[in-house]
């Protein structure tokens, strides 16, 4: 299921952006599927960690993916579509210049 894959891949993005932008946060890099984001405190950080789970259980995931049995949807309770993980973390900023990007 390559091409269900890839445009889940491009929901999952995109849902995770929109929320960004809403909580007024900032995309560090992305690796993959894996987001690197930063906000202002933690309060936000939080607030988008909440609202990007309720987003993905509520997005357009292509049918391609539900044929899948590790990606099995299940259509009642919070595990509907892919299963994402957020991670928060808090505490004073240590700002390292990237020696190639500066």
């Amino acid at each position: 299921c390559p091409d269900g894959m890839s445009k889940g891949l491009q929901v999952h993005n995109a849902v995770i952006r929109e929320c960004l932008t809403a909580h007024g946060g900032y995309e560090v890099k992305t690796i993959g599927d894996s987001f690197m984001v930063a906000f202002e405190n933690a309060a936000a950080a939080v607030q988008f960690s909440l609202a990007v789970q309720i987003d993905l259980v509520h997005a357009m995931w292509p049918a391609a993916l539900s044929d899948l049995e590790h990606l099995r949807w299940i259509d009642e309770g919070p595990w509907c579509g892919l299963r994402v993980r957020v991670g928060v973390h808090c505490g004073e900023v240590d700002v390292q210049l990237n020696p190639l990007t500066g």
